[in-house]
C-alpha cells in the first residue's frame, strides 16, 4: 500500500523556498482532525513566508474552516465543494 498524504514539514519547506502549493484537502491525511492540523499549519507558514496556498476540493460545510482562512490571513484561498 502506498501512502500518498502530503507532510507538512515538506510541503512547508517548499513554500520557505518560493513555492506557492494548490493541494486536495483530503490528501493532507487520512483522519480529518489529522488533516485539519496539518492545514493550519500550513496555513500558518504560508502567512510567515508570504506564499499563496490554495486547498482544492474542500467542503464549503467542513467545520473549522473560518478558522482555517483566518489562520492563512489573505495567503489561503479555497476551492470549495458542496
Amino acid at each position: 500500500m502506498v501512502n500518498n498524504t502530503f507532510k507538512a514539514a515538506f510541503l512547508n519547506s517548499l513554500m520557505t523556498s518560493g513555492a506557492n502549493l494548490e493541494l486536495p484537502y483530503n490528501d493532507l491525511a487520512s483522519h480529518a482532525n489529522d488533516r485539519m492540523i496539518a492545514a493550519l499549519e500550513l496555513a500558518k507558514h504560508a502567512k510567515e513566508t508570504q506564499r499563496h496556498l490554495k486547498f482544492t476540493a474542500i467542503s464549503a460545510g467542513m467545520s473549522g474552516i473560518k478558522h482555517l482562512a483566518e489562520e492563512g490571513a489573505g495567503y489561503v484561498t479555497f476551492s470549495l465543494v458542496y
